[in-house]
């Protein structure tokens, strides 16, 4: 391998150990070295504390100043990041928004476990939606002039 060359593994060490070095929570984020681009989608947040916009962009800064690395695509539920004229607009995500309060909350956004109590077979659970679809259609009623 000649020497100005570097392995995906060697970038994505080097990724890891910037998002180490600012607190990024690890579990909330994945990312991959694929040409000379980083890929980072999932959540951006800190283990702890929170990100400011300006703490993301030395973040941004520091991963584009990498070896090999010529570009950065964000594809984050929390932030919206775009690199334009040499600088970088970070702003708050609308959609993160509502995904973190769903979290907070318990709710079906949030990850959690579910513990399946019970099997079933397929047949017993096409029974049941066909139970259920048969039970809603007896319940619909025909408006008078329809």
């Amino acid at each position: 391998m000649p020497t100005d060359q570097i392995s995906r593994y060697d970038v994505n060490r080097n990724v890891r150990m910037v998002l180490t070095r600012h607190d990024v929570d690890l579990s909330r984020i994945d990312y991959s070295y694929v040409g000379s681009t980083i890929y980072l989608y999932g959540e951006l947040v800190k283990c702890q504390g929170e990100f400011q916009g300006t703490g993301i962009e030395t973040l941004a800064k520091e991963l584009t100043s990498l070896s090999h690395v010529r570009d950065i695509q964000f594809d984050l539920s929390n932030w919206v990041i775009s690199s334009a004229l040499g600088s970088w607009q970070v702003s708050r995500s609308k959609r993160g928004g509502a995904m973190a309060a769903g979290a907070k909350q318990g709710d079906a956004m949030s990850d959690s476990t579910h513990v399946i109590e019970k099997v079933e077979g397929f047949a017993e659970i096409l029974q049941d939606i066909e139970r259920k679809k048969e039970q809603e259609e007896q319940e619909v009623t025909v408006l008078p002039g329809a």
